[in-house]
C-alpha cells in the first residue's frame, strides 16, 4: 500500500458510509456530545444522507414500516411522525406508510439539525475509503482521491452491498439484455422494454422494480422467479400477541418453527394472526439468534430463511394491494424454480428453468432480465477495496456464517485472531452474523444510539483530542 501523506486532518470519529446508519450515528454523536468533538462521514454517494433505499425518485416506493415506528431516535418515538406532519403532510398518522423519498429528506434534516451544536464540528467528505491503518495511536484512512484523514475511532457503516450475479448458465459478459444491478436506474431507464421482463429474485427488491416498471408505463408481463417463488406478505393491523419467547423456548430450528406455528394457530383462533406472533418476537430476535448453536443457525439459513424473510419483512398495505391486483390479472407471474439455461438472441432472452412444483422444464421468453436477488453478504465474494485491505492486513474477518463481518457484542471488529479492535467498529447490515436482524430502522437506531454513547465515552478518556477542520478540497 502506498505511503500515507503527511500532516493529515484529524477527527474524533470517522464514519465510512453515509446512508441511514452512518448519518444517524453522526447525528447522535453531535447531539449527545458534552464536549467538543469532530465527526466526519465519508460518503461516495452524490446525494447526502440517503443510501440506496431512500434515494429513490419513485413516489410509489413506500416505507415498509409505518410512520409511527420510524423515528431515528429510540428515546423519541414520535420524532419522525411529528416531522412528517410538519414537513410532508399534516394528515400523516402513525399507521401511514409514507414514500421512501420523504424519509430520505427526514434523515438529511436530522443530520443538518444536529450540526447546530456549537461544541462540535461535522464534515461530509465526498470520497471513498480504500484503506485503514493504525501505525500509532490514531487510525489513518486513505481515500480514493489520494487524500488522507486521521481519526481516534472509525466506524464502518457500509450498508447493503450489491448482489452477486445469480447462476444463469449460458449468460456471457456481453449480454445486452441482462441488468446485473436492479438499482442502476440509468441502465433501467435506457433499457429497451420491448417485451416481457423477468425479475430474478422475489424479495423486496423485486417488488420495488415491479413498481418502478409500472410507474414508467411498462405494459408487458412481469415474470418473477426464485427457488420457492415466495413474495413478501403485506402488513395488516392485528390484535397484539403476548410475548411467548422465554428461557425455556427451544434452541433448535425445528423446535422454534413448531413453536411459532403453534402460536400462529392460537392467534388465529383468538382473532389475531401470524403477523402479531412474528412481531412479538422482534424485540428478542438478537437474543434468540445468539442462543442458537452454529449448526442450528446454518439449518435456519438453509431451510427457514426464505419463509422468515417474506413474513418478517412485509410491504405496505397499498403495495400489497398493487401486488394482489397484478397477480390476479396475471400481469405479475411468480415462478418457483431454478434457472438452468440463459440463451440470448438479438430480440429476446429465452430462459429455461426447472419448475419446483411440476418437476418439469419450462421456458420463458422476455426482453429483459433484471437481477433482483438480495444483497451479497459473503465478504469473500465482494471486490471491495477497503474490506480487501482490512482482510489482507488481518484487521477484520468475515463472520462464521458469512453474513457480514465478525464483530464483538459492542460492534468492535474482530481481527484474524479473534481479538476485538479498540478503534474499529461496524454498524448496520455488517453485523447480521451476530444479530441477524440489523437492516430495519427500529433495530439500527437502537444499535446506533448504543454505539454513539460508547464512542463518546471513549473520546472523553482520550488525552487532548482536538477539533480539526478539513481541507475545503475534501469536504462538500
Amino acid at each position: 500500500m502506498s505511503s500515507f501523506k503527511s500532516n493529515p486532518q484529524k477527527f474524533t470519529v470517522v464514519i465510512v458510509g453515509g446512508g441511514f446508519s452512518g448519518s444517524i450515528l453522526a447525528a447522535q454523536l453531535l447531539r449527545r456530545a458534552q464536549s467538543a468533538i469532530s465527526v466526519a462521514v465519508i460518503d461516495r454517494s452524490p446525494v447526502p444522507a440517503r443510501g440506496i433505499a431512500y434515494s429513490t425518485r419513485v413516489e410509489a416506493h413506500l416505507l415498509n414500516v409505518a410512520a409511527g415506528k420510524m423515528s431515528a431516535f429510540p428515546d423519541d418515538a414520535d420524532h419522525f411522525l411529528n416531522w412528517a406532519k410538519s414537513n410532508y403532510d399534516p394528515d400523516v398518522e402513525a399507521s401511514t406508510f409514507v414514500p421512501r423519498r420523504v424519509y430520505g429528506q427526514y434523515i438529511e434534516a436530522v443530520l443538518q439539525d444536529s450540526q447546530r451544536s456549537t461544541l462540535s464540528r461535522y464534515q461530509r467528505i465526498h470520497d471513498e475509503a480504500t484503506a485503514i491503518q493504525r501505525p500509532e495511536d490514531s487510525a489513518q484512512i486513505q481515500l480514493a482521491t489520494g487524500n488522507l484523514i486521521v481519526a481516534d475511532q472509525v466506524v464502518l457503516a457500509l450498508g447493503n452491498f450489491r448482489p452477486s450475479d445469480p447462476n444463469l448458465p449460458g449468460r456471457t459478459a456481453e449480454s445486452r439484455r441482462y441488468l446485473p444491478f436492479a438499482w442502476d436506474q440509468s441502465a433501467l431507464e435506457s433499457a429497451k422494454l420491448d417485451g416481457d421482463v423477468l425479475l430474478v429474485g422475489s424479495g423486496l427488491t423485486c417488488v420495488d422494480q415491479a413498481i418502478t416498471l409500472r410507474s414508467r408505463g411498462f405494459k408487458g408481463a412481469i415474470h418473477v422467479i426464485s427457488r420457492r417463488g415466495l413474495l413478501p406478505r403485506r402488513h395488516r393491523t392485528v390484535k397484539p400477541w403476548p410475548v411467548f419467547w422465554n428461557s425455556h423456548a427451544p434452541r433448535t430450528t425445528r423446535g422454534l418453527l413448531h413453536l411459532v406455528r403453534q402460536q400462529a394457530k392460537s392467534a388465529h383462533q383468538q382473532g389475531s394472526d401470524w403477523r402479531a406472533v412474528v412481531d412479538s418476537l422482534r424485540p428478542f430476535t438478537a437474543e434468540i439468534w445468539a442462543s442458537l448453536p452454529l449448526v442450528e443457525k446454518r439449518r435456519f439459513l438453509r431451510h427457514v430463511r426464505p419463509y422468515w424473510e417474506v413474513h418478517r419483512h412485509r410491504v405496505a398495505p397499498e403495495i400489497g394491494d398493487f401486488l394482489g391486483g397484478e397477480i390476479a390479472d396475471h400481469d405479475i407471474q411468480a415462478h418457483a424454480g431454478r434457472i438452468i439455461e440463459y440463451r440470448e438472441e438479438a430480440e429476446y432472452v429465452e430462459i429455461t428453468y426447472h419448475d419446483r412444483l411440476s418437476g418439469k422444464e419450462s421456458k420463458l421468453r422476455v426482453g429483459l432480465v433484471v437481477n433482483c436477488t438480495g444483497p451479497e453478504t459473503d465478504a469473500r465474494r465482494l471486490n471491495h477495496p477497503l474490506l480487501n485491505q482490512l482482510f489482507s492486513e488481518e484487521l477484520a474477518r468475515p463472520d462464521a456464517l458469512f453474513l457480514g463481518l465478525d464483530v464483538a457484542p459492542d460492534g468492535a471488529l474482530y481481527d484474524s485472531l479473534g481479538n476485538p479492535s479498540d478503534f474499529l467498529y461496524a454498524v448496520g447490515p455488517a453485523r447480521k452474523g451476530s444479530l441477524w436482524e440489523t437492516t430495519a430502522v427500529p433495530e439500527i437506531r437502537a444499535q446506533v444510539a448504543k454505539l454513539a454513547a460508547q464512542l463518546l465515552e471513549i473520546s472523553r478518556r482520550l488525552p487532548g483530542f482536538a477539533v480539526s477542520t478539513v481541507d475545503a478540497s475534501l469536504a462538500q
